[in-house]
């Protein structure tokens, strides 16, 4: 007996992008994952037990499990949950942010040095790698020393530091539509440069854009806890992972290891949702 398979799509493409993505465990992971403190980041007024800045000098360093503190105090007597849930918000909200600004001046600045003139295209890609060969942690202190440390001083640092990679990835991948038939094609038919990098290129590009961007951000919420450890990011009382960890690292030797470590498992496990993410978005947009 035959089974006659002539003209049928493979089980793989006839699926909607819904359950392959379901079916891809990493993305659906880190989805979940990514739900998960999203939705504890931005209840977080509601869901910490305690005020994140509220200091109690009678039980400060209380260990794990303690009466009231889940996860101890810190070396103020905080508790240590309420700061993790709200040490979530900053750090969230400055790597989607600055990501999201810098994969669209990148997307922007990738396309133009593709599509333009090669004088334009070779000074923009000067431009690029002077960024990348410029120090980033010296963007950082000239930012906090102009405005004051912060979030702006994050989200300005790591645009910086992000641009020239989305950059060099859409120029390389555009310069290889630009070749291709379909970009001869709408030439032929009279489309300006300006139509065809809009409604030709672009589109074939975002799910590339989209996946690089994804995993970026996990990259980049380890780079801004790295930089508030250092004191240029989000400043005292409030809440903050990269903070936290430079604070707890004082008593680590002391027998207190949870005030550090709990904010670096948050910080980890928000990293690798980002990348779970990006990798099971790239095997299912590009099976």
């Amino acid at each position: 007996m035959s089974t006659d398979t002539h003209g049928a799509a493979p089980p793989r493409l006839r699926r909607s992008f819904p359950a392959r993505f379901v079916r891809n465990r990493e993305a659906f992971l880190g989805l979940v994952v990514l739900v998960v403190v999203i939705g504890m980041s931005a209840l977080a007024p509601w869901l910490a037990p305690q005020d994140p800045n509220l200091g109690d000098a009678r039980n400060v360093l209380a260990p794990v499990g303690a009466p009231g503190h889940l996860l101890g105090t810190d070396d103020q007597g905080r508790d240590v949950l309420s700061r993790v849930i709200h040490g979530g918000r900053g750090a969230l909200v400055v790597a989607i942010a600055s990501v999201t600004v810098a994969v669209g001046i990148g997307t922007a600045l990738g396309l133009l040095a593709a599509f333009a003139g090669r004088r334009t295209s070779g000074l923009l890609m000067r431009v690029v790698d002077l960024m990348f060969a410029f120090p980033v942690i010296l963007v950082a202190l000239s930012l906090a020393a102009i405005i004051q440390p912060g979030a702006w001083v994050l989200i300005g640092t790591v645009v910086f530091a992000a641009v020239p990679y989305v950059t060099r990835i859409v120029f390389a991948e555009a310069r290889i539509e630009r070749e291709k038939d379909y970009v001869e094609a709408a030439r032929s038919l009279g489309a300006s440069e300006a139509a065809i990098v809009r409604t030709e290129v672009l589109p074939n590009l975002i799910s590339s854009v989209v996946i690089y961007g994804t995993s970026l951000v996990g990259v980049n919420i380890v780079f801004t806890a790295s930089l508030s450890a250092l004191g240029l990011g989000i400043q005292p009382p409030d809440a903050d992972w990269g903070r936290m960890i430079s604070e707890g690292a004082k008593v680590l030797v002391t027998g207190h290891p949870g005030v550090a470590s709990f904010p670096a498992v948050a910080i980890l496990l928000v990293a690798l949702a980002f990348n779970w993410l990006g990798d099971g978005l790239r095997d299912v947009l590009n099976p």
